[in-house]
């Protein structure tokens, strides 16, 4: 076989060199040079592959004149998962927070977590009640409120209980 020349700088090179070994520029493959009498075998045709239908598309197109949100933002909830439309009930963040301030009320703490909680499941609540949240569980919020007003109650009673029975200095 022959050496293949360099178009840049004319070195030589082995024939299946990718780069020219002198100046590094790629070469182009070379076509193999049959025998002037041998007949060449026909390549193999390969079908195109067939049509694949297209995914949808996994977000809905931006209305005219929306920007559209920097890259790695995750887009609004409603906008991929609009869980008020399928008729699913979410339990919100605050609310959760209720439900564990309203069991550690009823355990330990008190007023100290069954007033905040209160708060938290109100927020939720409100948030259903004016319809920038429908997809809350409105029901989880209202329990939540409920299990702090209680847990309340019960450590007021609990604090006059102890008073009256001990006084101020019965410790």
């Amino acid at each position: 076989m022959s050496d293949v020349k360099c178009p840049r700088c004319g070195g030589t090179n082995e024939p299946n060199a990718a780069f020219c070994g002198v100046c590094g520029t790629p070469l182009t493959a070379q076509p193999l040079q049959s025998p002037a009498g041998a007949a060449s075998p026909a390549a193999p045709q390969v079908p195109p592959p067939p049509n694949l239908p297209q995914p949808p598309n996994a977000y809905p197109p931006l209305p005219p004149g929306a920007i559209p949100a920097p890259p790695g933002a995750y887009p609004q909830p409603s906008a991929i998962y609009p869980p008020a439309a399928l008729g699913v009930k979410v339990t919100g963040q605050n609310t959760k927070w209720a439900i564990g301030l309203g069991i550690a009320a009823l355990f330990c703490c008190g007023p100290f977590t069954s007033i905040p909680g209160i708060f938290l499941a109100k927020k939720d609540m409100d948030e259903f009640t004016s319809g920038r949240a429908p997809y809350l569980n409105e029901g989880s919020a209202k329990g939540a409120f409920y299990l702090n007003v209680i847990a309340l109650v019960l450590s007021i009673i609990g604090i006059i209980f102890f008073w009256g029975r001990m006084g101020l200095h019965g410790f």
